[in-house]
């Protein structure tokens, strides 16, 4: 059974380029010319009463016609005669026997063309459209990828020219024959993080093997070597280790769980993933109807939609409380760092009553100084969601414990598990729950979490803000009030 454990979207350095560029096409005679050269490349040099005597013209119309070739370059006058010039003598081809005129005009065209600068590829118009995220965790190209660019543009261009028309351009490269015939002129434009959305998941028969794949087609089709995994990796290597028994008691602690505990091997100090995956493959593993085991991200596929849905039913029957806590897990690298974390956000704070002054998203990160509060900021309150942040220098249920609190309604819990692995992903495995009891009681913990001194901080507050309008004031206290 395949789990997704996160989605990550990671922003491509890519750079536009205008590029001038003239192209050759073939061109269509009209019936009467096509059949005059076809005339004249059968008799040869010819007087131009044989041409008005077989197409049966008058002498204006027989001249009109004659104009328009010789302007065109194709007949010309030779002792009173007219006969074929070299060019059109040479764009004759034989086909089925036949030798007829294949002639081929030049056009300027321009277009901007977006390169991606890790190979230097094209970008095709399902990743160019899929626009700027800032949530995108920036991939990591050497310093020669960024050298040279508008002669890479220009080489790329040259060699990949009828994959730009078929791919890029959309255009039907057999049925609309053209060729580049030369490039003008290539000038770079501005650079554009495009984001790739990755998911990371295990299969439940195997779960130290952390497995990678894009969650478009599309660039599956486009990178089949896939090597921008290789970046990815980079990104996403700076593992920090912890002490699994610790961060297990800190969890359990804070969050009750009801499900984690019956996993526990105190022999090896460590949570029985084997077992519990199969558990949660066969639905054995859930605690209750109310609280079910969660594995992956909250905002992964599986997840994000149950909750969502479960939800919306709720909110269907208009409960007096209002509002979300969401306190992230210590290391932020790759947490949240997809659209889809946005898109829960939404789906969930779109349900609220905005009547109530509490009806708002609130999420409490780890921050340190005012310098990482605007770094933070830059990617978790952006043109998509819009939560109220506030900061915390110790972590509620320690430094991998993730849960969002919706007072009287739903409170989920992960313990963020290390994995075999170079990369910083881990394995996410908790509950959620819409029980009372354990909803009152996480809720009860994270009041006496909050009150405990030196624990929130005002990092993200702007300067001179009232007490009275700080995050702290006005919402994440309003909304735990509630419980």
């Amino acid at each position: 059974m395949k789990i997704q454990l996160n989605r990550i979207s990671f922003g491509l350095p890519t750079k536009a380029f205008f590029i001038d560029y003239t192209v050759s096409q073939k061109r269509q005679l009209p019936v009467v010319k096509e059949f005059i050269i076809r005339v004249l490349h059968s008799v040869g040099k010819s007087p131009v009463s044989l041409i008005q005597n077989y197409f049966g013209f008058t002498a204006a119309e027989t001249l009109a016609v004659l104009d328009d070739l010789i302007e065109e370059s194709l007949i010309k006058w030779s002792d009173n005669k007219i006969e074929l010039t070299a060019h059109a003598l040479e764009n004759f081809e034989e086909i089925e026997g036949n030798m007829l005129p294949r002639f081929f005009e030049v056009v300027d065209k321009t277009d901007n063309v977006f390169f991606e600068l890790s190979e230097f590829r094209m970008l095709p118009k399902t990743v160019q459209r899929s626009g700027i995220n800032s949530t995108s965790i920036s991939l990591p190209l050497p310093d020669d990828c960024y050298s040279k660019l508008n002669d890479k543009a220009m080489s790329a261009f040259d060699s990949n020219f009828e994959h730009f028309r078929e791919v890029v351009k959309g255009e039907d490269i057999y049925s609309e024959r053209e060729e580049l015939y030369k490039i003008n002129h290539v000038n770079g434009k501005y650079d554009i993080s495009i984001p790739i959305p990755v998911e990371y998941y295990i299969e439940t028969d195997a779960p130290d093997v952390l497995q990678t794949a894009y969650e478009d087609s599309n660039l599956d089709e486009w990178d089949i070597s896939k090597s921008l995994f290789n970046y990815m990796d980079s990104a996403i290597s700076t593992k920090s280790y912890s002490d699994v028994t610790r961060d297990f008691s800190d969890y359990i602690s804070a969050t009750d769980d009801p499900i984690l505990t019956r996993y526990w091997d105190d022999k090896t100090e460590s949570v029985n993933i084997e077992l519990l995956l199969k558990h949660y493959a066969d639905g054995t593993a859930h605690h209750s109807k109310d609280t079910q085991l969660i594995v992956g991200n909250l905002y992964s596929d599986f997840n994000s939609q149950a909750l969502a849905e479960k939800l919306k039913e709720i909110f269907s029957r208009k409960p007096k409380s209002s509002g979300l806590i969401w306190l992230s897990k210590g290391d932020n690298s790759t947490w949240g760092r997809t659209s889809e974390f946005g898109v829960l956000l939404e789906s969930i704070t779109s349900l609220f009553d905005n009547r109530k002054k509490t009806s708002k998203a609130v999420l409490a990160l780890p921050c340190s100084s005012v310098n990482e509060a605007i770094e933070q900021r830059k990617v978790y309150r952006n043109r998509d969601i819009d939560p109220a942040l506030i900061g915390c220098e110790r972590q509620f249920g320690g430094e991998n414990c993730e849960v969002l609190l919706l007072p009287n309604i739903m409170v989920a819990c992960l313990l963020h598990l290390p994995i075999t692995d170079d990369r910083n992903i881990s394995l996410p495995v908790g509950y959620v729950s819409f029980a009372p009891e354990l909803i009152e009681s996480v809720t009860s913990n994270i009041i006496r979490w909050a009150s405990s001194e030196n624990t929130l901080n005002d990092f993200f507050e702007r300067r001179d803000t009232r007490q009275e309008d700080t995050v702290l004031y006005k919402y994440f206290s309003q909304i735990l009030a509630q419980g």
